[in-house]
C-alpha cells in the first residue's frame, strides 16, 4: 500500500461553516481507504493579503515579501500528496480567498516545480446553485495551470431547492445534500487513486529526469543562489 498525505484547505471566511464541513467530509472519506494522512486548512482564520504585482518576488527570485498566512499554506501545499480543494460560489463565481491566496504564489509558478504533480480535486457550494460550473472551472484553470493533476470535481447545496421546494437551509447545510455528498465522496475517492499512482510512479522513478521538467510558466527550474538581478535582467554571479 501507497501511503499518501491528502491535505484539506476550504476558502470560506466562516469558520465551521458549510465550506469547512464539506471538506472536512471529503478527508474522512479519503481516511477509510487506509494509509491516508489528512490534515485540513481553512482560510477562515487566516490572513491572506491580495497580490499588488509589485513585482518583488520576481526581482529578487523569492517568496512574496509579505509576511502573513500565505506562506504557511504554500508550505503545506508543497509537502501533500493530494489536494482537495473547497470554496463557495459568491455572485456566480468563485469566493475571492482561494483566488487571493495563489495570487500569491508567481514565485512558485515562475522558478519552481513545488506543486507540480500534486494531485487536487475541487469541490463548491452554494446556496441556489448558481454559478457552481463557473466556480469549479476557475479553480481548474488556476490550479491545474501549476502542474498539478486534476482527479475530480463535484458541487453541493446547502438549500432544499434541489428538492423542488422554496429554498430553505437544510438542517445540516450542505451534508444533507444527498446528490452532492455522491458527488464528495466520488471526488475524495479519485483523488485517494490518483495520487497513490503518481506517488508510486515518483517513488520508482517512473517519468522524465527533473531537469527536463518544466516550471508552469514553461521555464526550468531556477536556484536563487546562482544568479543576480542586473538592470532588470537575471544574470550570472
Amino acid at each position: 500500500m501507497v501511503k499518501i498525505r491528502v491535505l484539506g484547505l476550504s476558502g470560506t471566511p466562516i469558520k465551521d461553516g458549510n465550506c469547512d464541513k464539506l471538506v472536512q467530509h471529503a478527508l474522512k472519506i479519503t481516511e477509510e481507504f487506509g494509509d491516508v494522512e489528512t490534515e485540513f486548512i481553512t482560510t477562515a482564520d487566516k490572513e491572506i493579503r491580495t497580490c499588488i504585482h509589485c513585482q518583488w518576488c520576481i526581482e529578487n527570485r523569492a517568496p512574496c515579501r509579505f509576511d502573513d498566512d500565505a506562506h504557511e499554506i504554500f508550505d503545506r501545499m508543497e509537502k501533500c500528496d493530494g489536494l482537495i480543494l473547497g470554496s463557495p460560489v459568491w455572485f456566480n463565481t468563485l469566493a475571492p480567498f482561494l483566488q487571493n491566496l495563489m495570487s500569491r504564489a508567481r514565485y512558485q509558478a515562475f522558478f519552481t516545480n513545488n506543486f507540480r504533480n500534486c494531485v487536487v480535486g475541487f469541490l463548491t457550494l452554494g446556496f441556489l446553485g448558481f454559478g457552481m460550473e463557473h466556480s469549479l472551472d476557475t479553480m481548474s484553470y488556476m490550479f491545474t495551470g501549476l502542474n498539478m493533476i486534476q482527479a475530480g470535481k463535484g458541487s453541493a447545496l446547502g438549500t432544499t431547492r434541489a428538492y423542488g421546494q422554496r429554498p430553505a437551509y437544510l438542517e445540516h447545510g450542505v451534508l444533507d445534500d444527498k446528490w452532492g455528498m455522491i458527488q464528495t465522496r466520488a471526488v475524495a475517492t479519485r483523488v485517494v487513486e490518483v495520487t497513490r499512482m503518481v506517488k508510486y510512479a515518483e517513488e520508482n522513478d517512473i517519468g522524465i529526469p527533473k531537469e527536463l521538467r518544466l516550471t508552469s510558466t514553461f521555464g526550468k527550474v531556477k536556484e536563487r543562489d546562482k544568479k543576480v538581478f542586473v538592470d532588470n535582467v537575471w544574470r550570472d554571479k
